[in-house]
C-alpha cells in the first residue's frame, strides 16, 4: 500500500512531519524497533515504527535515520506516547529525504501494523486472482494456436515486465517491446550455455543500457540446453517482489507451452519425412515431391520447381539424449521459412531458396556463413560433443535433391575429419583429396591410418622422439632437406637420420612420390 493510503485511514490519526512529497511510496512491510541501528533486521521497503527509546542525545537521530535509510526502509513512523517528536529527528529525516509520520498516543503500533498487513493481504489476493485469470486466458490462447509473440508481448505488458524470449543460438522469439540487438542476444545465449544454475543474473552489454538482466531457461520435458529457449527479464531476481516473481513464472509457463508446441510440430514433420533419404537414394522423385508437399511447408512454387540447399549434421560421439542432433540442426536453420528437418543423429535439413540460379548460389553462401556463426554460439553447450555440418550447393528442383544430399553428407564427413568443436563445410570446399577421404568408411580410414602411422606413433611414445612431426614437416616442405631442417631448427644430418628411421619403420621410400602420397593421406586422416 502507498503511504498516502495509510494516512487516509481516519481512525489512525496519522500525519506527515516530513517528506509528504513521497506519499506515493509503496509500503512492503511494517517493522517496530527501538534499536539505535536496526539495519541488520530490515530487508527494504519497510515503514519503521519506533518509540524513540534509542534516543539519549540529539546526535542519535542522525545515526538512527542513516541506519534505516541504508537498509532501504522507505518511511519512519515515530510514536509520541512518551513525548513529542524532537526537531533533530525531523531534521535527520529531511536530510536523508525519507518521510517521517507522527503516530499519536491513542494509536498503537500494533493497529498500524495490522492495517498495513490487511491492505497488503487484500492486494496480494487480488493480484493472485488477476494473475491466475490472466494466465488461464493466456495459456488457453496459446494452446488454441494464438500467435505466441503477440500473446507474450501482451502478457508481459499487462504484468509490467520488460522481457524477451531468445533461443539457444540467440534467435529472437518474442519480446514485450523492441528486440534485443543480435550481439546482445548471442552474448546472452552463449553465456547461458556455460551456466549450470538458474535463474542467473548478468550485466547487459549491448542492448540493455548497462542494466542488470535475469535469465531463466524455458525447459520442456525433453529439453536440452542446446535446444532450449531462454526468458530474459530486466532486473535482479533477488530483489523482485512476490508479484514480480509470479509475473515471471506466468511468462515462463506460457513460453514452455509455446516451446512444446514448436517441438511437437518439428517432431511431426521429422517423422513425416523419415523416408526422404531413402526415396532420394532410390530416385523416386514423384514420391519425394508428394512427401515434401505433405509437410505443409512447400508453399509456392512447388517443391519440384524451386531451388534447395541440403544440410547434413551429426554430433560426435552419438548423444545420449535422443534426437538431439536433429533439434540442433533445426535450431540452426530455424530462420528459414519452409525448411524441413528429419533424421536422428544423422540429421538432414532441406532449405528452400528463392530466385534464379545466380541468386540461389549467393543465398547458399549466405546460409553457410549463418550456420558457421550460429554453430559457434552453441559451442559452449557442446561440452564433450563435436558438431559436424555439411551443406550442398543450391540444387534446382527435386530431381537434383539426391545429388545435393550426397554432396551435403560428403561435406559433413569432411567436417568430421577436420575436427574442431563445431565445423561447417560447404560442398564447394570438397574438390580435393579431402573429398576422397570423406567418402571412405570410418573403419577403413582407421585401418589405413594405423597401418602406415602406427609404427611411428609407437616409436615416438617409447623413445620420446618426434618422427611423426618430422614427417609432417618434411612433406609440408615438399621434401626439401634444407628448408625443413631450418623450419625445425635441427641440423640437416639430424633430419636425414629421422627420415631414415621413418622409412625403416613404415617400409616407405620418401623419395617416391607414390609413397609420399600414401603417408600424406595417412597424416590427413590423423588430423
Amino acid at each position: 500500500m502507498q503511504i498516502s493510503e495509510l494516512l487516509a485511514v481516519k481512525r489512525l490519526h496519522l500525519r506527515f512531519l516530513a517528506g509528504a512529497e513521497h506519499a506515493h511510496r509503496d509500503i512492503r512491510w511494517a517493522y517496530t524497533t527501538d534499536l539505535l541501528e536496526p539495519a541488520r533486521y530490515l530487508r527494504g521497503g519497510e515503514l519503521v515504527l519506533t518509540g524513540m527509546m534509542w534516543r539519549t542525545r540529539p546526535e542519535d537521530s542522525a545515526t538512527f535515520v542513516a541506519s534505516v535509510v541504508g537498509a532501504g526502509a522507505l518511511a519512519v513512523g515515530a510514536g509520541t506516547a512518551l513525548g513529542e517528536v524532537p526537531d533533530d529527528l525531523v531534521a535527520a529525516c529531511e536530510a536523508h529525504d525519507i518521510p517521517l509520520v507522527e503516530i499519536p498516543p491513542e494509536t498503537s503500533f500494533g493497529v498500524v501494523t495490522e492495517e498495513v498487513l490487511r491492505s497488503l493481504t487484500q492486494r496480494r489476493f487480488t493480484t493472485i486472482a488477476e494473475t491466475r485469470d490472466r494466465q488461464r486466458r493466456l495459456m488457453a490462447e496459446v494452446a488454441s494456436g494464438a500467435d505466441f509473440p503477440d500473446a507474450f508481448a501482451s502478457a508481459a505488458r499487462q504484468a509490467g515486465v520488460t522481457a524477451w524470449v531468445i533461443s539457444a543460438s540467440g534467435r529472437h522469439i518474442a519480446s514485450s517491446g523492441a528486440p534485443l540487438s543480435a550481439e546482445e542476444r548471442e552474448n546472452l545465449a552463449a553465456k547461458a550455455l556455460t551456466w549450470s544454475a538458474f535463474p542467473r543474473t548478468t550485466r547487459a552489454t549491448a542492448g540493455g543500457e548497462g542494466s542488470t538482466l535475469t535469465v531463466v531457461p524455458i525447459q520442456t520435458k525433453e529439453s536440452h540446453p542446446l535446444s532450449n529457449w531462454l526468458l530474459v527479464c530486466t532486473g535482479d531476481h533477488a530483489t523482485w517482489t512476490e508479484e514480480a516473481h509470479e509475473a515471471v513464472a506466468e511468462l515462463v509457463s506460457v513460453s514452455v507451452l509455446a516451446r512444446s508446441r514448436d517441438e511437437e510440430r518439428s517432431l511431426t514433420t521429422a517423422r513425416h519425412l523419415e523416408g526422404l533419404p531413402r526415396l532420394l537414394a532410390a530416385q523416386r522423385f514423384d514420391e519425394v515431391t508428394a512427401l515434401m508437399r505433405g509437410t505443409g511447408e512447400g508453399g509456392a512454387p512447388e517443391p519440384d520447381e524451386r531451388a534447395h540447399v541440403v544440410v547434413s549434421a551429426m554430433m560426435l560421439p552419438e548423444p545420449r539424449v535422443p534426437d538431439l542432433a536433429r533439434r540442433v540442426i533445426a535450431e540452426l536453420v530455424a530462420d528459414h521459412p519452409g525448411a524441413v528437418v528429419t533424421g536422428d543423429n544423422d540429421a538432414l535439413a532441406v532449405i528452400p531458396v528463392e530466385g534464379p540460379d545466380h541468386q540461389a548460389r549467393t543465398r547458399a553462401e549466405a546460409i553457410r556463413a549463418e550456420l558457421v556463426h550460429r554453430a559457434r554460439v552453441l559451442e559452449g553447450g557442446l561440452l564433450d560433443y563435436r558438431l559436424a555440418v555439411g551443406l550442398s550447393s543450391a540444387a534446382r528442383g527435386v530431381s537434383e535433391l539426391r545429388g545435393a544430399a550426397v554432396e551435403a553428407r560428403h561435406a559433413r564427413r569432411l567436417a568430421e575429419l577436420r575436427g574442431g568443436r563445431s565445423r561447417v563445410i560447404a560442398g564447394a570446399e570438397i574438390d580435393s583429396h579431402e573429398l576422397l577421404l570423406a567418402s571412405v568408411p570410418e573403419e577403413v580410414q582407421a585401418s589405413y591410418r594405423e597401418r602406415l602411422l602406427g609404427p611411428l606413433v609407437e616409436y615416438d611414445r617409447d623413445h620420446r622422439s618426434e618422427l611423426v612431426e618430422t614427417l609432417e614437416q618434411f612433406l609440408a616442405h615438399s621434401g626439401s632437406w634444407q628448408r625443413c631442417a631450418a623450419a625445425m631448427h635441427v641440423h640437416v644430418n639430424t633430419l636425414r637420420y629421422r627420415i631414415g628411421r621413418v622409412e625403416e619403420l613404415t617400409g616407405r621410400d620418401l623419395s617416391s612420390l607414390e609413397h609420399r602420397v600414401d603417408l600424406f593421406l595417412a597424416l590427413k586422416l590423423r588430423d
